[in-house]
């Protein structure tokens, strides 16, 4: 039965860095676990991989260390790519909203002079509601309510 350890005890116990022991952690080199926020390794992995490496760094070693390195750098790489992604899309949605701003403010545009024309009419309409001109006064207005729909 495996006996735990908190990193910061097997770091004083053994006079190991903790930065090394959660290095070795990562590299997979003995069990560690999260229990309420405490961070274990098992300590007879620990001591048979100290007793392992004491002598000198094997090629093994060197070779999980660089792998290890190799998958931070790659993992490093995919979030500055989809840092980038996102910075591409943000443009992008800003440049939509300054369209749409534009797009807006020519639709008041347009609205307002709709209804200056609204005005003109409805303050002509009783002069010439009997003539040709009132005629074409109420085509007018039924096809402005019409572009309104």
């Amino acid at each position: 039965m495996p006996k735990w350890i908190s990193v910061e005890e097997a770091a004083v116990k053994y006079g190991i860095n903790k930065e090394v022991i959660w290095l070795w952690a990562d590299m997979k080199r003995f069990p560690m676990s999260y229990e309420k926020g405490i961070t274990t390794v098992d300590e007879e992995s620990l001591i048979g991989f100290l007793h392992q490496n004491k002598d000198r760094v094997t090629a093994e070693y060197i070779d999980t260390l660089e792998d290890l390195c190799i998958g931070k750098a790659n993992i490093c790489n995919l979030y500055a790519e989809i840092i980038g992604c996102q910075d591409k899309e943000l443009l992008y949605q800003r440049e939509q909203i300054a369209r749409m701003k534009e797009i807006q403010t020519a639709m008041k545009r347009q609205n307002s002079r709709l209804r200056d024309c609204e005005k003109v009419f409805t303050k002509y309409e009783e002069n010439f509601s009997t003539c040709w001109i009132g005629r074409i006064c109420a085509h007018l207005r039924r096809l402005i309510r019409l572009m309104r729909r």
